[in-house]
């Protein structure tokens, strides 16, 4: 798929939508509209940000050889496409991953930080896994809550655990069960739960908290959850204010009600912290996720993800860099591209780049390929319309050059299009050859305060003496010499 073709047909149908009934009569207005619609107002460049490697944490199957995982996690954590599928061999883990998996032996409670599409969820899930596996001896029960914010993201959980805790074993057999109960299910999946309950729960905040009230389901589930081991907190930041405080009490409640003071509690989030080095921001979630569970969490225990470079070109080989960009960007397997310099230098712009204070590789701010251009043209020598064009098929063959070991394209990259719906005009009490037009909120006309600004209207009017509600009846407001566009606010 080519993303930007893509984008650039959504821009088009929107700017279609927007304009195709807009008929702006008066010439200076159309001209100040037209100008907002070239300019983009509406739709400005997108951002583009690139998701960096992270570093390998090792196997399962060296993790279990360490001693940091039970044996039969060699079988579960594999991919598996069947209830039949064995799976080929065990999955690799990043090693941020690989950490929360130690700081989960711990005991201690931890939070893990780490950006879209890093794995947070096995960064809970092995943990959890490995800790029932051991307690086999000990009856059944829940030994793991994990709450979601949204129905949504338990859903898909329930199909990512089925594939590693389901599929291989069939039904009946796992060694590690789970369930959803979130308020969705019909009443006998509910009374199946009650009747046998899951090691691991996943659930909302709003749902868990009924579990505690609710009579029937505190005896029969909150009973069976006695001694619970983990409770994890998906996608922690949006626990703030009232509701943040709801929660930081509703975690206090469970840890009483199923008799468990040494309960570990996890956290994920992908944004909590953004200001200073990342031991300040190690610190300030440390803080907060230590309010919110009501047991200390040490800044070391704040997992962060560990990035390493994908490419091992020289950007400074600009003769090589150059007839790469009017060659129309960089092509060939994955291993080429890994050498490329212009691959090289696309991945430190979008997608990596160096805390000063403490020389670690952290994530490059998203950057817009104009910017981009405009810096590779610079540098190279070539034509910001040839580096723009460059940068672009580089990206595209990046993201179909998959890596022969895990798959894992050497480019995943993401467009953030943000759309405006358009804001009002504005002009001055003037004729219209003089008047001041903008549509920038102002009360007045710039540097002459005695010219007050005031907002034009949509006109739904076809033409005086006739409506849209029929030939015969009179319009509802008078018309007027212009009809609202993009820039112009529907009144």
């Amino acid at each position: 798929m080519d993303i930007f073709k893509v984008h650039r047909q959504l821009v088009d149908d929107y700017k279609s939508f927007t304009t195709s009934a807009v008929d702006v009569r008066e010439r200076r207005l159309a001209q100040h509209v037209q100008e907002l619609a070239d300019r983009g107002e509406q739709w400005p460049e997108p951002w583009l940000s690139l998701n960096p490697l992270f570093a390998d944490g090792g196997s399962i199957t060296e993790l279990v050889a360490d001693g940091l995982l039970h044996p039969e996690c060699e079988r579960i954590f594999r991919p598996k496409s069947s209830m039949t599928d064995l799976g080929g061999r065990p999955i690799t883990v990043h090693m941020h991953q690989r950490e929360a998996i130690a700081a989960a032996q711990t005991g201690e409670s931890y939070v893990l930080t780490t950006g879209t599409g890093s794995g947070k969820s096995l960064a809970y899930i092995i943990p959890i896994v490995d800790r029932v596996l051991r307690m086999r001896e000990r009856p059944r029960g829940v030994k793991a809550i994990i709450v979601y914010p949204m129905n949504a993201l338990a859903n898909s959980q329930v199909g990512e655990l089925e594939k590693f805790l389901r599929y291989g074993y069939g039904n009946g057999n796992e060694p590690v069960t789970f369930a959803r109960y979130t308020g969705q299910e019909n009443d006998k999946d509910r009374e199946q739960i009650l009747r046998d309950p899951p090691d691991m729960l996943l659930t909302n905040y709003v749902m868990l908290e009924l579990v505690l009230t609710r009579p029937e389901e505190r005896k029969r589930l909150v009973q069976v959850s006695q001694g619970l081991q983990f409770l994890v907190l998906d996608e922690l930041h949006t626990y703030r204010g009232r509701q943040g405080a709801d929660v930081a009490m509703l975690v206090r409640r469970v840890r009483d009600a199923c008799g468990s003071p040494r309960l570990q509690c996890v956290g994920t989030s992908a944004t909590m912290a953004s200001a200073g080095d990342l031991d300040d921001q190690r610190a300030v979630v440390a803080g907060v996720a230590s309010q919110v569970f009501g047991a200390s969490v040490i800044p070391e225990h704040v997992i962060g993800e560990t990035l390493t470079p994908a490419t091992t070109g020289d950007v400074d080989d600009l003769p090589e860099l150059r007839t790469e960009i009017r060659a129309g960007g960089a092509r060939g397997s994955y291993d080429d591209l890994t050498a490329s310099p212009l691959a090289c230098w696309i991945e430190s712009t979008f997608g990596l780049d160096t805390e000063p204070s403490s020389g670690r590789v952290i994530r490059q701010k998203p950057q817009r390929v104009r910017d981009a251009a405009a810096l590779l043209a610079d540098h190279s020598g070539c034509t910001p319309d040839e580096c723009a064009t460059a940068i672009r098929a580089t990206l595209l063959a990046g993201s179909n050059a998959a890596h022969s070991g895990t798959g894992r394209p050497l480019f995943a990259f993401r467009l953030h299009q943000f759309l405006s719906k358009g804001d009002t005009v504005y002009t001055s009490i003037e004729p219209e050859r003089t008047r001041h037009v903008t549509s920038t909120y102002q009360v007045a006309v710039p540097g002459e305060p005695h010219k007050i600004l005031i907002p034009l209207s949509f006109c739904r009017e076809m033409r005086p003496g006739v409506s849209r509600r029929g030939p015969h009846r009179r319009p509802r407001h008078d018309p007027v010499s212009t009809e609202a566009g993009p820039g112009c606010e529907r009144r």
